[in-house]
């Protein structure tokens, strides 16, 4: 046998037959650190036509890990920002009731930063116009963030989560 196919061939061998281990990411080292749910789960929530439902999302941040708040000044971190996907004629109605952001300066940005850590819940408005039509509306509720921790940021990114809406006529 050739020489050099020969010490090719031996740590290929070598390595089939070595043993495979599974390596787990601790919590904390995952690309994945927040996680977002709804408040009382996926079943529908009833609207009157013309008015408003509270509908409420919560994060899951990780240990040693934060996301920016809705009011973060810009020059620095992306704030979350939390938007309707396809609503037809459904709307956020007034101000996404946030808790009160932690303030610190920020070294990876060198700037005062309002960060959310642990599990804040976010209550968004949700409301459809009187002329609505009754019956169910499918859409999907949107959160952009940024996550970092001490010395790391993660990009940006958005996690959509499904909503159903019954409207139904007013009473």
């Amino acid at each position: 046998m050739n020489k050099l196919a020969y010490l090719l061939l031996v740590p290929l061998v070598a390595a089939a037959n070595t043993p495979r281990r599974t390596v787990l990411l601790r919590p904390e080292l995952s690309l994945r650190p927040v996680r977002w749910t709804l408040v009382g789960g996926s079943s529908p929530r009833e609207v009157v036509s013309g008015r408003t439902v509270a509908v409420t999302l919560q994060a899951e941040i990780a240990k040693g890990w934060h996301i920016y708040s809705l009011t973060q000044k810009p020059g620095g971190p992306i704030p979350l920002s939390i938007r309707l996907l396809n609503p037809a004629d459904v709307l956020i109605r007034g101000v996404i009731n946030a808790p009160k952001p932690e303030r610190i300066i920020d070294k990876n940005f060198g700037m005062e930063t309002e960060l959310y850590s642990g599990s804040p819940r976010f209550t968004i408005p949700i409301g459809v116009p009187g002329r609505s039509l009754t019956g169910m509306r499918k859409l999907q509720i949107a959160a952009r963030f940024q996550t970092c921790s001490a010395t790391l940021c993660l990009p940006a990114r958005t996690d959509k989560l499904d909503l159903t809406l019954r409207v139904i006529g007013r009473k």
